[in-house]
């Protein structure tokens, strides 16, 4: 095995196994930071765009067949009264075409977010949320997350925010996942959608990481009476392949100073992507898949509370904070020489499995991970 210091440089890839160029296989939980959803090189997938390749790449935002049938795979999966409102290619690029498109219809310049969500890197998507952004551009305004204050002190400063009535839009990434898996109650969701409606502000959920069964149900927002006005995905739609899209409610409407589309935007290679992943997930049980994983996680990874890590996440999205007792370095360090790819920020280990791994793969990482930490531990 390589030593800790190396770093690894990875060839090739099926499934949840990739290999470096040394011919070393690790079980794979990082997946392209969850893009790669139903696993490396998933062979439907690749036949789509194998197929598309040869037919045509791109045709200057005209329509194509295969978005017409990407669009009609995708309004069955929609919360209720939502429509296709258009595709780009990352997940940061659907995030300003949601600004532009709050700012046009409601005629407001400013924007809010909660502290430490990943919309982007941009300069306005950054500077949203993080404090340690370069740029900072005006009228954006961030809001603490629960780990900073109370749920009912929160709300108390967004309605205090919002009817100023200045706010176009309110972005809301219901698990961070570039921050430990901090997540609020569904009664928090629900009260800032109607602060929302209340104020005329536009909220934008940014499912680019939990859309598409990463927490079980198709869309997180599925699980509230009440659904967003803008609703943003990416990463897994197209199972590794950059391709993002944003769903609207009817009466919002795209107008042409929203500047939709651009050179990449709905090219048939990503939409061929697209529709071979989503007829893939048609043919596999994903909310009860999802589910199975979640509990594999919760229940062998709680023991590590004893070492003063916390677990946080749902379905196929975790975090493992690992507190001050446990040597974070030599942790994953013990994870990698063990053959497990965890990603990791801070002290924190995050999980992000193919929904194609086999449950009993998935325990035996989970226990590696167990292993490491508390061999770890101080």
């Amino acid at each position: 095995m390589s030593t800790p210091l190396e770093a690894p440089v990875f060839s090739h890839a099926h499934g949840s196994d990739i290999y470096t160029v040394a011919g070393e296989r690790r079980l794979d939980l990082v997946m392209g930071f969850g893009s790669a959803f139903l696993g490396h090189a998933h062979p439907l997938v690749t036949a789509h765009l194998q197929e598309q390749a040869g037919r045509l790449l791109n045709c200057a935002r005209q329509d194509t067949d295969v978005r017409l049938r990407v669009d009609a795979i995708l309004s069955g999966l929609l919360p209720r009264g939502m429509r296709v409102g258009g595709f780009c290619s990352t997940g940061m690029e659907v995030a300003e075409f949601a600004m532009r498109i709050a700012a046009t219809h409601t005629g407001r310049a400013h924007f809010a977010g909660f502290s430490h969500s990943m919309h982007g890197r941009s300069a306005m998507t950054a500077g949203l949320c993080w404090e340690n952004a370069p740029l900072h551009p005006d009228k954006l305004h961030t809001l603490p997350f629960v780990d900073e204050a109370s749920e009912g002190a929160i709300l108390e400063q967004l309605a205090a925010l919002l009817r100023k009535r200045q706010v176009a839009a309110l972005f809301v990434e219901p698990i961070q996942g570039s921050h430990a898996a901090y997540e609020a109650s569904a009664d928090f969701y629900r009260q800032a959608i109607a602060l929302c409606r209340e104020t005329g502000t536009l909220c934008v959920f940014d499912e680019i990481l939990t859309g598409l069964y990463r927490t079980g149900t198709t869309f997180y927002c599925n699980r509230f009476d009440e659904v967003p006005d803008l609703l943003l995905f990416a990463k897994s739609m197209g199972n590794g392949f950059p391709v993002s899209a944003l769903a609207l409610a009817g009466h919002i409407p795209i107008r042409p100073e929203a500047f939709p589309g651009s050179t990449f935007a709905a090219n048939p290679l990503a939409m061929a992507a697209v529709e071979g992943t989503l007829t893939a997930m048609k043919g596999m049980p994903m909310e009860a898949l999802v589910e199975s994983f979640g509990k594999i996680i919760a229940s062998t990874l709680a023991g590590l509370r004893d070492a003063g890590a916390t677990l946080r996440g749902r379905g196929a999205i975790w975090c493992l904070d690992l507190g001050k007792r446990i040597r974070r370095d030599e942790a994953i360090a013990s994870i990698r020489e063990a053959g497990v790819l965890v990603g990791s920020v801070g002290g924190v280990i995050r999980l992000l499995p193919a929904a194609t791994l086999e449950p009993a793969r998935l325990q035996d990482a989970c226990r590696q991970v167990v292993r490491a930490c508390e061999g770890a531990y101080t």
